[in-house]
């Protein structure tokens, strides 16, 4: 049994712009640090979350990655199905027929 035990996530982004203009910032570095030892798995990907952004992906992008990995070929399609549920959500597979628009 573990008496005490430590999570300490720190992550260090350096980037540097090969087309340094004016108005861009030619080089920075983000860093992000913390103890993460008693995290849901909702913080983790909150901590990925802000590693992408600070690499430059667009939230869009960002949440169809995390779409991606929970509704994948890789997944079951009972797996697939109870997420969806917990999220309100329907698959494609689980509809019938498309319902033909009515316009007034």
């Amino acid at each position: 049994m573990f008496e005490s035990a430590s999570s300490t996530l720190k992550i260090s982004i350096s980037y540097k712009n090969p087309r340094y203009e004016l108005d861009s910032v030619p080089e920075h570095e983000f860093t992000f640090e913390a103890e993460m030892i008693d995290a849901s798995v909702h913080a983790w990907f909150g901590v990925f979350e802000k590693v992408l952004a600070y690499q430059g992906f667009s939230e869009k992008n960002i949440c169809a990655g995390g779409c991606q990995l929970a509704f994948n070929e890789y997944r079951t399609p009972e797996m697939m199905r109870q997420i969806a549920k917990e999220y309100d959500l329907k698959l494609i597979e689980d509809t019938g027929p498309a319902e033909e628009s009515k316009e007034d």
